[in-house]
């Protein structure tokens, strides 16, 4: 059972680390903290040779912390010990802290220093079993632990694209399931299933950039649960411009202004090298070859790496499982 203080009338919390990178322990502790005070100050240290920059994880924690948090990066330059550290605490807070906050055994004697109680919270790590230095030594087999905004920055992206009936849907996932982690779908599919029915059938630009948007949407927020380090995509938003060139005849600069922004680890791209089946949605067979071409040219042009998958789904599977799996292994973080 955790210590609970009693919140009172302008009380002030403080913890601090490096958050580096911030974990859903991490989150446990500034949650149980700030639900005690009326403010809470983080204190991030930051130093030069870490592999993430203190920016962005200030950023990630600002993304689920709670309102009456403030995150205040400070120079991780001083020795790992109580002193110097209850010192920098008083430099910098605005506020002399009257609760400390730790999962640390060290916790007792930083808030003394700084006149404060120490409130422990999860001391023995049984709720989140994980630290940042094991998150730092594999980052990809312990994805699921970082918090959401961290998740969605730093998984790859790889998205599965062809023509019709080419087996990307299925393909996707297939891979996302095989993999453990999420996948985004078509939006694009659900966009048409809602008009299908409409007696004027054009299209324009503006429907095409709201596709293109809502895809990004989607995949950014099905990021936010990615495991393993990989989101898989059926589709992006250059598939959805090679559909406005099919459908308008012309291409729209301002939606290739922002493919580059959106490319992605990895494009798979399904051959039409199997059989077309109508599903009641789809357009043409004869198209399906042009579709492919100017999704492979596209593709290439993005700088993108890409590979074209081709045999049974079986095949493709196995292959595209070859190529992915490298990307779920990270460098090793400092």
């Amino acid at each position: 059972m955790e210590a609970l203080a009693t919140p009172g009338p302008g009380l002030v919390g403080v913890t601090v680390g490096k958050f580096n990178p911030p974990h859903l322990g991490h989150l446990h502790l500034i949650e149980t903290a700030a639900a005690q005070v009326d403010h809470l100050y983080v204190m991030l240290g930051d130093r030069p040779d870490q592999t993430i920059p203190a920016h962005r994880r200030r950023a990630w924690l600002e993304d689920a912390v709670p309102a009456n948090v403030t995150i205040l990066v400070t120079r991780d330059d001083l020795p790992p010990a109580n002193k110097p550290w209850a010192e920098r605490a008083l430099e910098v807070l605005p506020d002399r802290p009257d609760l400390a906050f730790t999962s640390e055994p060290w916790g007792d004697g930083w808030a003394e220093l700084m006149g404060a109680a120490h409130v422990p919270v999860d001391l023995d790590r049984t709720l989140f079993p994980i630290s940042a230095e094991v998150l730092r030594a594999d980052l990809g087999a312990n994805f699921h632990w970082l918090i959401p905004a961290a998740r969605a920055e730093l998984a790859r992206r790889v998205v599965v694209i062809g023509a019709e009936s080419t087996g990307k849907t299925t393909l996707a996932q297939a891979l996302a399931n095989s993999l453990g982690t999420v996948w985004v779908p078509e939006y694009g599919r659900w966009y048409w299933e809602g008009r299908r029915y409409l007696a004027d059938q054009r299209w324009d630009t503006d429907e095409f950039r709201r596709i293109a948007a809502a895809q990004r949407s989607l995949e950014a927020d099905l990021a936010r649960r990615a495991a393993h380090g990989v989101v898989v995509s059926d589709t992006d938003a250059l598939v959805t411009a090679v559909w406005h060139d099919r459908y308008l005849g012309f291409s729209d600069p301002d939606s290739e202004a922002g493919l580059e922004e959106a490319r992605p680890d990895l494009y798979l791209l399904c051959s039409p090298d199997f059989e077309w089946v109508q599903d009641g949605t789809r357009e043409s067979n004869h198209r399906r070859v042009s579709m492919h071409q100017a999704m492979a040219e596209r593709a290439r042009a993005s700088g993108a790496d890409v590979v074209v998958l081709t045999g049974p789904p079986e095949q493709r599977l196995e292959r595209a499982l070859e190529l992915v799996r490298p990307l779920t292994v990270f460098p090793k973080l400092i």
